[in-house]
């Protein structure tokens, strides 16, 4: 198969076009032919070599999580899937297998979800890594309830955009932070208080909108862009952090701060096993209206390296899919 292979770690420019084998299916696993491979800030961070603390850099190798594509080829004992199935997930990457930016990826079925009706192959790519990390910071692991008050650091993001929206659906007043160019953005995605960091002082904004501190705050960030984020929960709420592996701060010392406080302080990574029901919930409120996708980005595979380029600068709004194939 073709795809964007590596034989080191480094900068965009690893990435190089060839061919490689292509893998098969094991017992419970499909082969799906990709269409669309999703973009996240992981895939630098792993191209970089950043993941290497959490799993082995075997060469030649392919980055990507997220794919979304046709199911090409059953694993022995898969009966929940068919050939031809329109499918969306992040793949077995996370566990070590083959990434996304390929002709074909493999994925466990219980990270494997059908694509709606109304959903095409584009927008499907962007959902897995994203929408499920918000969707377990928000929901599975941050526990927001309706009325309370919730601020997403970050709202503009790949992750806070869907983090604002889940947590509007579980009936929260939302607030979060932004770049000037985004706070119409948000606002159309129906958070109550959009605050420009450029020109607002968050602290002073969030004690503004939410006297007696916040019930939730998501950062989906990183620690040196909200150092007093502790401060503005009140004791008995949650504070979740998505980790981004280069600015964590001292997590040891973080928790013990909010055990301090009486804050539940969650650092919440992104787990795909058993997400088949998470993925398909996610895709219904899509289809449904409820929750917006962002704004998309498409590049062909050969341009990984500049997609790589545009999302490690930490500016953009919305999400990178890679067109792999007409399907």
């Amino acid at each position: 198969m073709f795809a964007m292979i590596l034989n080191e770690t480094g900068g965009p420019e690893v990435m190089r076009f060839g061919a490689i084998d292509t893998p098969e299916p094991g017992p419970a696993e499909v082969r799906i032919r990709v269409a669309y491979a999703g973009v996240n800030p992981a895939d630098w961070k792993n191209r970089e070599g950043y993941l290497a603390a959490f799993r082995p850099y075997t060469f030649p190798y392919i980055v990507g999580f997220d794919a979304a594509g046709v199911v090409e080829k059953l694993g022995p004992g898969v009966t929940d899937f068919a050939v031809g199935d329109r499918v969306f997930t992040p793949t077995n990457h996370g566990q070590g297998g083959l990434g996304s930016y390929a002709e074909f990826a493999i994925a466990a079925t219980d990270r494997v979800a059908r694509i709606p009706p109304g959903l095409d192959f584009a927008q499907a790519a962007a959902l897995p890594v994203a929408a499920l990390t918000a969707w377990q910071g928000v929901i599975e692991r941050g526990g927001i309830r309706s009325g309370q008050r919730a601020l997403i650091h970050g709202g503009a993001g790949g992750v806070g955009g869907f983090a604002v929206q889940f947590a509007r659906v579980a009936g929260a007043r939302v607030a979060a932070t932004c770049g000037s160019a985004n706070v119409e953005y948000l606002r159309g995605l129906g958070v109550e208080r959009v605050i420009d960091y450029r020109t607002e002082d968050i602290a002073a904004a969030v004690a503004d909108w939410a006297p007696g501190g916040l019930d939730y705050l998501m950062d989906a960030v990183g620690v040196s862009t909200l150092a007093n984020g502790l401060d503005l929960v009140r004791p008995g709420g949650t504070l979740v952090s998505v980790p981004t592996l280069t600015d964590d701060g001292d997590i040891p010392a973080a928790l013990a701060a909010a055990a301090a406080k009486g804050v539940n302080h969650v650092f919440s990574t992104m787990s795909d096993i058993g997400s088949r029901a998470a993925l398909e919930r996610i895709a219904a409120l899509v289809v449904a209206g409820e929750v917006r996708l962002p704004p998309l980005r498409e590049y062909a595979l050969r341009e990984a390296p500049e997609a790589h380029r545009v999302i490690q600068s930490g500016h953009g709004r919305g999400k990178i899919v890679l067109k792999v194939a007409d399907i």
